[in-house]
């Protein structure tokens, strides 16, 4: 009855001011919308968002057509080879480019495919040097030529499509380079014996690269690769850890009012009333959670964004979901222990908040940063309620291994609550 009478009354507090509540759960809402929205592109296949890519072909010759075919084939680009009906010249590419109309540019220059023709039909005559009957036996030298191709590219341009257009152009030359000296070396051989040797040269490669995801069950391969499957977990869990703030401004505003004196005196111990606000705020938090996944099932697809993945289920994630909000109350109560002032506990559980989430994956993935970095954060509790969530959404894992991999934020928020409380205590 106790603990009933001290939920009762945190549920009063925080029903009394319906706009504060209103807030805590419509804004990660919008939260959330916001962010998938905002990073829809790029995490959207190339099939869906192309970069486009102004072609500039001097040369008009094998070269540039191979290029053409190639890039054209893919669904990573988007080639424009031509401004207001008109093919595009050099100076006009670097003037769009140098604007900012877009991003990425290639010239092929002229005379290329003949250079090129040349520098490979010396290197067979060096291979095939002495073979041949009546040829000499002393290596061709190689002809004095640099062909090159330009590659025009905006200063704001990430470094992820300059590394892409980049390889995407090397693997086109490399494929035509070694068809010409295959080429090259067949016509040579069909001098010397007569027949005409056939090699095939797939445009695949002969070994082949199969992707697949290491995980417990089998799962659509795309599934993290949408906005919605990365933002609903993330910004679910910096907000369930936000309820930091109305949590320990309760507390501090209870003792400075004199509250916490009159409860003092009452037949309960400090430890019912902890406890009744560690499960009105972890049933906040819980609520939270499943407004947020709701969100992602169905609101997100009428939006035109993915629609979230619940992986291994509605039981797990509701476990998943219980356990960050324990240990996000749980950190909550500590903060509005140890501070005597509003400001104080605001600030300090605002900005601890923040640096967990910069730390923890929630905003930059852990394996992008340096190898001190990522053992930071997989020292901070909302990394390991993503990870939690990322158990559930993307590896299907069951409840058990659920179970065995959270007991860290189990432990987290029993720490919290038992430091919170003996504080109190000695008060």
């Amino acid at each position: 009855m106790k603990l009933l009478a001290s939920i009762k009354k945190e549920w009063l507090l925080l029903i009394r001011d319906k706009g504060g509540l209103g807030i805590l759960f419509l804004m990660p809402m919008v939260l959330v919308v916001v962010m998938a929205v905002v990073q829809d592109a790029p995490f959207r296949d190339y099939q869906e968002q192309q970069l486009p890519v102004l072609f500039v072909d001097e040369d008009q010759g094998v070269i540039s057509q191979s290029i053409l075919m190639g890039m054209s084939e893919g669904n990573t680009f988007r080639l424009v080879d031509s401004l207001n009906g008109k093919p595009v010249s050099a100076e006009e590419a670097t003037k769009a480019i140098n604007s900012g109309e877009f991003q990425i540019g290639v010239i092929v220059h002229k005379g290329l495919s003949s250079e090129l023709q040349e520098i490979v039909d010396a290197q067979v005559d060096g291979m095939l040097a002495g073979l041949m009957p009546g040829a000499d036996t002393v290596e061709g030298v190689k002809p004095d030529l640099e062909p090159y191709i330009t590659l025009l590219l905006d200063p704001t341009t990430k470094s992820t499509f300059r590394s892409s257009i980049r390889s995407a152009i090397k693997q086109f030359l490399s494929k035509l380079e070694a068809k010409l000296i295959v080429d090259g070396l067949t016509s040579k051989l069909a001098e010397m014996t007569g027949n005409t040797p056939k090699v095939d040269l797939s445009s695949n490669g002969i070994v082949q690269l199969k992707e697949t995801t290491a995980t417990s069950t089998i799962m659509a391969s795309d599934v993290a690769n949408n906005s919605t499957q990365h933002n609903v977990p993330a910004w679910t869990v910096f907000a369930m850890f936000f309820i930091v703030i109305p949590l320990a401004g309760n507390m501090v505003r209870e003792r400075t009012a004199g509250t916490i004196t009159r409860l003092r005196t009452m037949p309960a111990s400090m430890f019912h009333f902890y406890a009744g606000k560690l499960l009105s705020y972890s049933a906040v938090g819980l609520l939270q959670a499943l407004l947020m996944i709701s969100v992602g099932f169905w609101l997100m697809p009428q939006l035109g964004l993915a629609k979230l993945d619940l992986g291994s289920g509605m039981l797990p994630l509701l476990y998943v979901s219980v356990v960050v909000g324990v240990a996000s109350t749980g950190y909550g109560l500590l903060v509005g222990t140890l501070f005597k002032t509003l400001h104080q506990a605001a600030i300090f559980g605002m900005v601890t908040v923040v640096i967990m989430a910069a730390l923890g994956g929630i905003w930059v993935p852990l394996y992008i940063m340096s190898d001190t970095m990522i053992f930071i954060g997989h020292l901070s509790p909302m990394n390991w309620a993503m990870e939690a969530f990322n158990d559930v959404f993307l590896r299907g894992q069951n409840l058990s291994e659920i179970i065995f991999g959270s007991a860290k934020l189990w432990v987290f928020g029993i720490v919290c609550f038992g430091a919170s409380l003996t504080l109190e205590k000695n008060r």
